[in-house]
C-alpha cells in the first residue's frame, strides 16, 4: 500500500497567498498535460483550461464575490471550461476529474491551488469571452504558496458517516 500516497492526498489545502513569483508556461503545459489523463469518458476531453495572467482580468474576476478576492493575489488564474457538446452525458464529470488532476500535479510539483466555486458565472464568461454553448466549471488561482500563509486545518466527516451499504437507508 503506499500511504505516502494517501498522506499526499489528504495534506493537499487550498492556498490563497503567493509568492510574487511566476509560474513557467513549460510547467503550465505540463501540468494540463497531466490534467488531460485524467479519466473522461471515451476520451473526449470536454474541457479547456484558459490560462489568465493580465491583472486588469484577474482583478475583474477577483470580484465576483468574497471567496475569489485571492485571484488577485496569484501570479495565475485557471478558468476550466467545459465542452458539454464534445461528451453530452458525461462532461461534467469528465471536468471535474481533469481539474482535480490540474490540482492535485499542481501541489506535486510546489504550487498552491486556490478552488473559486464559479459554476456558469455569467459576468466571469462575459469577461473571459466564453461563448454561450461552453460551461465555466470553475475558476483556480495559481502559485507558489506564500511560505506565511497557514491554510485552516481541515475536518472532514468519519466514512461511518458517509457510507451506505447495498441500498440508501
Amino acid at each position: 500500500m503506499r500511504e505516502d500516497i494517501l498522506e499526499f492526498l489528504m495534506n493537499r489545502r487550498s492556498i490563497r497567498s503567493f509568492q510574487k513569483k511566476d509560474v513557467d508556461n513549460e510547467l503550465l503545459k505540463k501540468l494540463i498535460y497531466v490534467a488531460n489523463h485524467a479519466p473522461n469518458s471515451m476520451n473526449r476531453e470536454p474541457w479547456k483550461f484558459i490560462i489568465i495572467r493580465d491583472d486588469k482580468t484577474k482583478e475583474e474576476l477577483s470580484k465576483l464575490h468574497k471567496g475569489a478576492s485571492h485571484l488577485l493575489l496569484a501570479p495565475v488564474n485557471i478558468a476550466v471550461v467545459g465542452e458539454p457538446e464534445v461528451s453530452p452525458d458525461t462532461w461534467m464529470v469528465d471536468v471535474v476529474n481533469a481539474t482535480m488532476y490540474f490540482v492535485l500535479s499542481a501541489y506535486a510539483v510546489g504550487l498552491g491551488v486556490g478552488w473559486v466555486a464559479a459554476y456558469e458565472n455569467e459576468t466571469a464568461k462575459k469577461i473571459l469571452g466564453i461563448p454561450k454553448e461552453k460551461v465555466l466549471v470553475t475558476l483556480l488561482s495559481l502559485g507558489y504558496p506564500d511560505p506565511e500563509y497557514k491554510p485552516k486545518p481541515k475536518a472532514v466527516k468519519s466514512p461511518e458517516e458517509v457510507m451506505l451499504y447495498e441500498k440508501w437507508s
